[in-house]
């Protein structure tokens, strides 16, 4: 996805937004420096740069007020992409944000839900077409429904997996071509922290 948004980036195109909302007007580089703490203008001017290039802004070259946000980018809404998650052994989620994805708004059927996307490891969801280097769009919640494909922490450690429930138990199932993976079966210390809604395969994308 060539319009990924870097954590700065997005910080940039934040306090754009809400400056003109604000004062009706975009602000100058000198404003944008000042209010984000950044010591140079060239600084500045990279990541508008960036901005633009990724499609979220027009900027008109020897204006003082030359930064434009393009109306089109209100009808997307940023969705942060937070580390990686393994489908095969379990492995601790890394909560450092990547960058932010750019999704429809109208993708959404609630919009006052979480969503975050999860970069999937390993192949132990291969034949749910689910491969490694997936982005998971997950949608942040605390239940599933048996056959639900999760984000399950298991104490410290993340993985995604079909859900199914037991008597006094959950089980974490695979759908793998590989055999060595095996279903996990927890007691205790598992807690679902999201559902997939939607996948989006490594080979379409150019981030």
């Amino acid at each position: 996805m060539k319009n990924l948004l870097t954590s700065k980036q997005q910080r940039v195109l934040n306090f754009i937004k809400d400056f003109e909302r604000q004062f009706n007007e975009t602000p100058t580089y000198e404003q944008i420096a000042e209010g984000l703490g950044i010591k140079y203008f060239n600084s500045v001017r990279q990541y508008l740069l960036a901005l633009k290039e990724k499609g979220y802004l027009e900027i008109e070259e020897n204006k003082k007020r030359g930064v434009k946000l393009k109306r089109n980018d209100e009808e997307t809404v940023n969705i942060p992409l937070i580390g990686s998650v393994s489908c095969g052994m379990p492995m601790f989620a890394e909560a450092n944000i990547e960058g932010y994805i750019p999704v429809q708004r109208n993708f959404f059927k609630n919009q006052f839900k979480k969503y975050f996307f999860l970069r999937a490891q390993g192949d132990s969801m291969n034949e749910a077409g689910i491969d490694d280097g997936d982005l998971l769009l997950i949608e942040s919640r605390n239940t599933a429904n048996p056959g639900d494909k999760v984000l399950a922490l298991i104490g410290d450690e993340a993985t995604v997996k079909f859900y199914k429930l037991g008597n006094g138990y959950a089980v974490l199932l695979p759908k793998s071509s590989n055999p060595d993976h095996k279903p996990i079966i927890v007691k205790d210390n598992l807690a679902v922290q999201g559902i997939v809604v939607e996948i989006i395969k490594g080979k379409d994308l150019v981030i």
